[in-house]
């Protein structure tokens, strides 16, 4: 969240300002001339949020893979009773643990 910091000898506000030679972070008051370093010269944080697919990755030939673990959930698509699942490979703070089911007759992917 963002703060507001004001000038100690004014009161106006200070306005974040590059130290080029320092290569630090100031602010600065464009009054009269008062700076301070800045504790945090974090100014602004952008968090980007990634649309891909929560299955992206899956393959043809998943039901190869021996270290998958393997379950007899019934697939919703066939009717089949053998399948493999893996976690969502999504790392995102509002994301909770999802497990994705493979068929190994049809290679539907569902959830549980």
């Amino acid at each position: 969240m963002a703060s507001f910091r004001f000038c100690a000898e004014c009161n106006n506000m200070l306005y974040p300002k590059e130290d080029k030679e320092g290569q630090r972070l100031l602010y600065a008051c464009r009054n009269c001339g008062y700076t301070e370093l800045a504790e945090n010269p974090k100014v602004y944080r952008h968090e980007l949020i990634t649309n891909i697919g929560a299955t992206a990755g899956v393959v043809q030939d998943i039901g190869n893979d021996p270290t998958l673990p393997r379950s007899n959930k019934e697939c919703p698509e066939c009717g089949n009773h053998e399948c493999v699942f893996f976690q969502s490979q999504q790392r995102r703070k509002d994301t909770s643990m999802i497990l994705f089911f493979v068929c190994l007759d049809c290679k539907h992917v569902f959830q549980a």
